[in-house]
């Protein structure tokens, strides 16, 4: 066999005829090209070191953090060299009874000025510990290995969190991922170990990773796995939003604002609520939603112009929340939400919100490129004149084409930000969200077919909204305002194949469960006939003088109001 550190420089005719003689006395080569970069290992550590054929590269699957348990079953070597000159780059260890020099060695020939060569490993010559990276043979002196990964057998590299790829997420994984934090002790795989996706392993993982393993669960995706295949962007609009159900709103949480919660994560609890949890999305599936609306508020997250960079740390806890959303295969609407601070719909604003827009959703966009029809995405909230006499009622003609304008705005954002989000699906509300007259009719739309329009409807207003208002429900009295939105939106957007959800809707805690739960099966029925899914705010209030929509409690985890979830589902199935 071939000298296992020797090399010499040939020209190419004789090297290629001194390399099949010498490969033909070898054992079958199972060495496959890959390009570059690296993936689908477990474990991954960079080195950058250039060897030449008097100089292997020595290392051991303990420096790169394998644990002794696990049974290597690839080795992936990144390596560079010159584009169009040829190199050889092989693998080799001790193997006792392999052959007569009890080693085993692997190589192959690549022309590429940087590639990945993957190394199967026989379950019969297993590699111990040590091992070599050589340089057999080149038409230059050297290469250089950039890094290198092992894929371990049963070891899944797409499970976040395993990170001793033992196919169990526990305290040996925050171990691991300590150990590596505090001694750069192995450069643990990206795709087990960046939980937040963010392309670095750092204390935010670690934060992750522990919160996970108390919650019992982990997010499986990070930014480079989609959730699924992408099918579902090739449903026409009006087909996709039939596979919403009934959704849920995650509200005064990840959207409270506050002018004292300044740390990463403060702003989550500002408005009183509790952490967001796992356990608490899995109640909310388990009472039987089916989608989930994350508003999120990120002005006060964000940097100055012309940049506006948000904070890696909300940008992650957002990415966080949404996941655990995703996993359990439902619907998440992802929002931008209680901005009106910047967000003003006037043409003397226009100018500079389109750039913070832009930058926004072009950060948000490249976040969440990868995930699938799942993730939907609402460009703005409620965006109205804050303090204006008609703020709550239409706001002004400016104010409305405004409106347009900012959502066209996101939308390019949205489009141009990489991944799936080219044809994700889009929803967009009009001045203030609103669905009465002056505001349906100036709604005007980009030239998109994956479009959504959002309008919130808490009607009739007098027993849905107003505090002061009556707690009894009369389907004959109080019906028409319901239908009278849903006729309206009929009209202009569903009879022209553009489809719309009810994104906030609700009935205010009046000490009266069976009148809301009356109303709210006749809600969800009329709009289910309409087509129209509805998105329940729950703010998780129940009681005092305030607005106070909360149904699924998120410290006990269980629904507050079974009446009403119940009686919505019966209006959901007819």
């Amino acid at each position: 066999m071939l000298e296992r550190t020797k090399t010499r420089k040939l020209g190419l005719a004789t090297a290629l005829c001194l390399l099949s003689a010498q490969l033909a006395a070898m054992p079958s080569q199972a060495a496959t090209f890959t390009g570059s970069p690296i993936s689908d290992c477990n474990y991954v550590k960079t080195y950058g070191t250039q060897i030449n054929g008097d100089e292997p590269l020595k290392t051991s699957l303990q420096e790169i953090g394998v644990p002794a348990s696990a049974t290597v079953e690839e080795i992936w070597v990144n390596v560079s060299g010159v584009a169009g000159k040829n190199i050889m780059p092989a693998i080799g260890y001790a193997a006792d009874g392999y052959n007569e020099d009890n080693w085993y060695s692997d190589s192959m020939v690549i022309a590429e000025a940087n590639g990945t060569v993957v190394f199967d490993i026989p379950e019969e010559y297993p590699v111990e510990n040590n091992f070599e990276v050589q340089f057999w043979w080149g038409d230059i002196d050297a290469m250089t290995v950039e890094s290198i990964g092992i894929k371990v057998l049963g070891g899944d590299a797409n499970v976040l969190g395993d990170l001793t790829a033992d196919d169990a997420v526990n305290m040996a994984d925050a171990v691991a991922m300590a150990r590596y934090l505090a001694e750069n002790a192995a450069i643990l795989a990206p795709q087990n170990a960046d939980l937040d996706g963010d392309g670095d392993i750092d204390a935010v993982d670690l934060t992750l990773l522990k919160r996970g393993i108390m919650d019992g669960t982990l997010g499986k995706h990070n930014s480079g796995d989609p959730v699924g295949g992408g099918e579902g962007f090739d449903q026409t609009a009006m087909e996709f939003v039939k596979n919403l159900g009934l959704g849920w709103n995650l509200g005064n949480s990840l959207d409270a604002t506050s002018n004292y919660a300044n740390n990463a994560y403060g702003f989550e609890t500002a408005w009183g609520n509790p952490y967001t949890t796992k356990a608490m999305i899995d109640a909310v599936k388990k009472a039987g939603f089916n989608t989930v609306r994350v508003p999120v508020s990120w002005g006060q997250k964000m940097g100055g112009a012309p940049d506006y960079k948000v904070s890696d740390e909300w940008m992650n806890r957002v990415y966080e929340v949404v996941g655990y959303v995703l996993d359990n295969d439902m619907y998440c609407i992802l929002n931008s939400h209680h901005d009106t601070d910047w967000q003003v719909p006037s043409y003397s604003n226009l100018d500079a919100q389109k750039a913070q827009l832009t930058a926004l959703w072009t950060q948000i966009g490249k976040k969440f490129a990868n995930f699938d029809e799942h993730l939907i995405f609402e460009t703005l909230n409620e965006p109205r004149l804050v303090g204006h006499a008609d703020e709550w009622n239409g706001g002004t003609a400016e104010a409305r084409a405004v409106v347009n304008e900012m959502n066209a705005t996101c939308l390019s954002a949205i489009r141009a930000s990489g991944g799936n989000n080219d044809k994700r699906f889009v929803v967009m509300p009009g001045y203030c969200a609103s669905p009465i007259a002056s505001v349906i009719n100036d709604m005007k739309l980009p030239a998109d077919d994956h479009l959504i329009v959002s309008i919130h409807a808490y009607t009739p207003y007098n027993f849905a909204l107003n505090i002061n208002g009556t707690a009894n429900w009369d389907i004959n009295s109080d019906s028409y305002e319901i239908v009278q939105n849903f006729e309206r939106v009929k009209a202009k957007f569903i009879n022209n194949g553009i489809p719309v959800i009810v994104g906030e809707f609700g009935a205010l805690n009046k000490n009266n469960v069976s009148e809301r739960a009356e109303w709210a099966e006749y809600y969800v029925k009329t709009a289910t006939s309409y087509g129209i899914p509805c998105v329940w705010w729950d703010n998780n209030a129940y009681s005092g003088s305030g607005e106070n929509f909360g149904l699924i409690n998120r410290t006990s985890c269980t629904v507050q109001y079974p009446e009403i979830m119940d009686a919505m589902l019966r209006g959901l199935n007819g």
